[in-house]
């Protein structure tokens, strides 16, 4: 029988200085995740920036518990190594205390109970495909230097590479997973070779060329790293996409096809913020409940979503 508070965990990377992100996502889910709202929630922490005792306290009595991580130092200055890492460390601790382990970005809110977290029990991973196709390969073109190179070097072949769709602009892409969102088994240490493919190659000469070429190489190098690591460890039958209105894109709230947009942001389960509370106009640029935004901006008094 299923059990939610035995058999998932709940969590994200944080830092100190992002005390509204994390209490924001926190205190979602604990109020508008109905039968999954008190399943556990493990924040995973540099272990040289702890969190103030104000905010552990805070995060103690909405029962969260904090872990330290360790990360080179090198290592720690490429983009979103450090997320990766946290992931990593959160699926070695789980392993054997929990059934499914949900990773999910920090700049994020849950809305109802993300019911789909319960992977089916011959499915491995849940994931989403990347919003837009950014430096995705277009399913059916040659393959682009990067993702030969990719491929290359984890001894991968592009029939490994199944088609799917980006989530906004509706491309159709070689399998390119979005990091923002992964519902894992932790047993099957998917998340630990996604660290260590992202250490292994993030600063290896064929690599860095591409990042002097376009800096977006760089910064989407460890959904490259990530994609790779999901078709080593898994199969396609081990896959499952979680639905769209999981890790919707608030800032693009418009920009989704009117087929799988919905009528108001109150009905997605689980969201993701990018730029949205730095724009003086936020509130509309989405559809939302009176309740909703005003829910909104009671978290946001407690400091700016992304700090100065």
């Amino acid at each position: 029988m299923f059990n939610p508070k035995n058999d998932i965990v709940f969590g994200f990377f944080t830092r100190p200085k992002y005390t509204t992100q994390t209490l924001m996502l926190v205190r979602s889910l604990r109020q508008f995740g109905e039968e999954l709202a008190n399943i556990p929630i493990w924040i995973l922490v540099p272990e040289n920036e702890p969190l103030s005792p104000s905010l552990h306290l805070i995060l103690e009595d909405l029962g969260v518990d904090t872990f330290p991580f360790h990360i080179d130092e090198a290592f720690s200055h490429f983009p979103f190594a450090a997320k990766a890492v946290a992931a990593a460390k959160a699926e070695e601790l789980a392993n054997g205390k929990c059934k499914i382990l949900a990773w999910h970005d920090r700049t994020g809110v849950i809305l109802h109970a993300p019911r789909a977290f319960n992977l089916p029990e011959d499915k491995k991973i849940g994931f989403r495909p990347t919003d837009i196709a950014n430096i995705g390969a277009s399913y059916g073109g040659d393959l682009p230097a990067f993702w030969q190179t990719l491929c290359n070097h984890f001894s991968l072949i592009i029939d490994q590479f199944p088609r799917i769709r980006t989530a906004v602009d509706q491309q159709d892409l070689h399998l390119y997973v979005n990091a923002g969102l992964l519902v894992v088994r932790p047993g099957l240490k998917i998340l630990g070779k996604w660290s260590e493919n992202l250490y292994e190659t993030f600063a290896l000469e064929k690599f860095t060329n591409f990042y002097h070429q376009d800096p977006r190489y760089a910064i989407f190098m460890h959904q490259a790293g990530l994609t790779a690591a999901i078709i080593q460890q898994t199969d396609l039958k081990d896959r499952v996409i979680l639905p769209d209105n999981y890790l919707f894109s608030v800032d693009n709230f418009f920009d989704y096809p009117q087929t799988i947009r919905p009528n108001t942001l109150d009905e997605i389960v689980t969201g993701r913020f990018h730029e949205f509370f730095s724009k003086n106009n936020w509130i509309d640029l989405i559809n939302a409940s009176d309740g909703l935004m005003d829910w909104f901006k009671r978290q946001l008094q407690h400091g700016p979503y992304w700090p100065a």
